[in-house]
């Protein structure tokens, strides 16, 4: 951690994460090289770009400078794309220049069991807290700010948000499963910050998080780590997002003595594996997620969900499937996380009747039969209904083909209508499928890829008081 005061420290992160001007230390042309990726991430950045390169005059349009200290001014980030044994000596050039951060790519410092790796790791972290500078790393691969295009990092992070809206700000000490979850944006997912941290000399998630609640483009904040310095930081920053209206879901990593002990030879971060976080996690006011395939999806839900009343319990939900077997599976799914059917009203009852063929089902789960794909219009006519009922906290519709209905945008609307959210499970094994975009894309449907994982985002969806 810096040395500097809290007030100070979180200054000077904000400048480094939302970069008006970014250096690159080892930019290069040279084909694979992190230098290279680096640059090329950096394309669409909008503010003011410095390739530090001994070897080059320019890269591109831009031209480059011999070293540090030939900079017109100090840049707010600094990225060391540089071999492990040049990173101190440019960690204390851009201590002395000025520099808000830095990100270290370079691996072999704490994650090994070795004293002097140890010993380098920490003078990295000396020398930018005596200076007040932040450090990023080292073992990182760096992060993306999609507001401003600052992609500093070599790993190709996909990400963006529409105008005006709000994503997803992601957050994962490992930089290749911050990586594959960020690849979510590939079908659909507004993903508006990739931050990865690796060994945390200095800034480790609860920074991540602190800064992610500042940020007005970030609806959800998705966390997944495995180590850090201290237990009750992170607690503090969780509860201050979720206070905020930053909703944070949570996977953490390294929970078996197996993973425990590989998280040594990762990060070299300590798992606190005695510590009760998910205890203490959920009472911040965090939702608790078992497995990093359903990370996102579950702060997807939560950033769509943010400005609806939630239940003092386990919403009751009622289930809409155009299959009786994809039915049944949702009102299985629903008991095993806990998460109770809603009774429907007679009212309920008798206006589904009207609406379904003589030989639908109009109970919970209710079975719209294959009718539904022929008249899709009339499942967001029994939305409506079931969503009216006052003992339906939810709506999950288990979508068994992958195709657009046209009906997306009706049933998105639905959501405002009634203020309560519907979880829509797409259950073809075509993930990418027709409609498979258009569905995750829209304003206030919640997107599922199974039935487990929206039920186990539905039971964590309560009161933060009454969790």
């Amino acid at each position: 951690m810096s040395t500097n005061s809290p007030e100070q420290s979180r200054k000077n992160l904000n400048r480094f994460l939302a970069p008006r001007s970014i250096a690159v230390i080892g930019a290069s042309d040279r084909p694979g090289s992190l230098g290279l990726r680096t640059m090329r991430n950096l394309e669409a950045y909008s503010g003011r770009l410095f390739p530090v390169s001994r070897r080059l005059e320019k890269i591109g349009d831009h031209r480059c400078y011999a070293s540090m200290d030939d900079l017109p001014d100090a840049p707010d980030c600094a990225i060391l794309a540089v071999p492990a044994a040049a990173v101190e000596a440019e960690v204390e050039a851009c201590a002395r220049r000025g520099v808000g951060g830095c990100v270290v790519f370079a691996s072999g410092y704490g994650e090994l069991d070795d004293a002097e790796c140890a010993a380098a790791q920490k003078r990295l972290r000396d020398l930018a807290g005596e200076a007040g500078m932040r450090l990023l790393g080292p073992n990182t691969t760096g992060f993306a700010n999609f507001a401003l295009g600052a992609h500093a990092g070599f790993a190709e992070f996909p990400g963006g948000v529409a105008d005006g809206g709000k994503g997803i700000g992601l957050v994962s000490q490992s930089g290749a499963l911050g990586l594959a979850l960020a690849q979510s944006a590939e079908h659909g997912t507004g993903i508006s910050h990739v931050l990865t941290c690796g060994n945390s000399a200095d800034i480790e998630v609860a920074d991540l998080v602190s800064f992610l609640t500042d940020q007005p483009e970030v609806g959800a904040i998705a966390l997944t780590f495995e180590g850090i310095n201290s237990p009750e930081r992170l607690i503090e920053a969780v509860r201050n997002a979720t206070a905020s209206g930053k909703p944070v879901a949570i996977c953490r990593v390294g929970v078996t003595p197996a993973g425990a002990s590989a998280v040594r030879w990762h990060t070299g971060t300590n798992p606190h594996v005695d510590y009760p976080w998910d205890e203490n996690l959920a009472q911040a006011g965090a939702s608790i997620v078992r497995g990093a395939e359903r990370l996102v999806e579950t702060a997807a839900f939560l950033a769509k969900t943010a400005d609806l009343a939630r239940p003092s319990a386990a919403p009751a939900v009622a289930i809409l499937s155009s299959s009786g077997g994809s039915g049944i599976l949702a009102a299985d799914g629903a008991t095993a996380a806990g998460v109770p059917l809603a009774v429907f009203s007679d009212e309920t009852s008798a206006l589904l009747a009207q609406e379904l063929p003589s030989f639908a089902s109009p109970r919970n789960p209710c079975d719209a039969t294959a009718q539904a794909t022929a008249n899709p219009p009339m499942v967001t006519r029994c939305a409506d209904i079931l969503l009216s009922d006052p003992a339906v906290d939810c709506l999950v519709l288990p979508w068994g083909k992958a195709w657009d209905s046209g009906q997306f945008g009706a049933l998105s609307d639905l959501v405002e209508a009634h203020g309560k959210p519907i979880c829509l499970v797409w259950m073809s094994q075509w993930l990418e499928g027709p409609g498979a975009d258009a569905a995750e894309a829209t304003k206030r449907l919640c997107v599922f890829r199974s039935i487990a994982g929206c039920f186990s985002a539905l039971a964590t969806w309560r009161k933060a008081d009454s969790a």
